[in-house]
């Protein structure tokens, strides 16, 4: 007895690709492994340049760290508060604002307040402040940071006080704990310097 076979029509055999497309094939592959090497190449320096700048950045602020200045301590040897003003022909400067902030790990004001000074080590000046803001204090002069500078020129005097006490010099001055520190300039009387010292001695010194 013979079996006829039936064909299975639903089987369809895979038919060889045709050399038109192996060639798109290899076309589209090659295209997108181009592209993936152009993008490589692209990144590649672009990630080495950026570690260089940060390997560059921490070189510098590591180094700053370690040799801020002949006579400063360790960073974290001291932590010492002092209110201060600093008031330019009446006008009190507001160094709560944030350009102000933090400008030095060794000594700055923070937490936008401008009222108290924070100094975390030893052997570190009250000018040092100041110069990390881009200011400067002399004994006759306060310049600010965009380099307008009042000096005593007998009319309006540039004149410091520690703790109500006049001084003749603040820039060199390593304030303690608790001080409280005024520069003033213009031409004042007793009762106004007075009125200022008054009101910096209320002023809370925050820790």
């Amino acid at each position: 007895m013979k079996h006829n076979k039936k064909k299975d029509n639903n089987i369809k055999k895979d038919k060889p690709l045709t050399p038109r497309k192996e060639r798109d094939d290899r076309s589209y592959f090659a295209v997108t492994r181009r592209r993936r090497n152009r993008n490589l190449m692209i990144i590649v320096p672009a990630v080495i340049v950026l570690l260089g700048i940060l390997a560059y950045a921490v070189t510098v602020y590591s180094g700053h760290l370690e040799r801020p200045g002949q006579n400063f301590g360790p960073l974290g040897s001291e932590h010492v508060h002092a209110a201060f003003a600093v008031k330019i022909n009446g006008e009190k400067l507001d160094f709560s604002q944030e350009k102000y902030q933090v400008k030095s790990q060794y000594i700055h004001v923070e937490n936008n307040d401008g009222n108290t000074l924070h100094r975390h080590a030893t052997g570190v000046p009250a000018g040092e402040f100041f110069a990390s803001l881009g200011m400067n204090v002399t004994d006759s002069c306060f310049t600010l940071e965009n380099k307008t500078s009042y000096c005593s020129n007998g009319n309006s005097n540039l004149e410091f006080y520690v703790n109500g006490n006049k001084t003749n010099s603040i820039a060199n001055y390593i304030f303690n704990e608790d001080d409280r520190i005024l520069i003033v300039y213009g031409n004042k009387n007793a009762m106004e310097t007075q009125q200022d010292l008054d009101a910096l001695r209320l002023a809370e010194i925050k820790k």
